[in-house]
């Protein structure tokens, strides 16, 4: 810092009523509290479209609704399915 601003700014400083000093030094504090805290982040690499083609899919029924047997756990031995033959 320049020792001519800080002079100035410490003048400044000096001249406000002790409740606006106090404001002052919370606000630097948490201004310094924030710096020192703040995390540098590398540069991400440039992205580049269609590097991964063809690697994935979806599958043909991907839209399709799900039956009752998912909702319902039934597709996961959640919940057993009522033994038809008992019927």
């Amino acid at each position: 810092m320049d020792v001519a601003v800080e002079k100035d700014w410490i003048q400044m400083f000096r001249e406000l009523e002790p409740k606006a000093q106090a404001i002052v030094v919370d606000l630097v504090k948490i201004l310094h509290t924030k710096e020192k805290n703040q995390v540098e982040t590398k540069p991400t690499k440039k992205r580049i479209a269609g590097l991964h083609q063809g690697q994935g899919w979806i599958s043909d029924d991907f839209n399709d609704e799900l039956g009752d047997e998912f909702w319902f756990g039934e597709d996961f031995g959640i919940i057993k399915k009522d033994d038809e033959s008992a019927a």
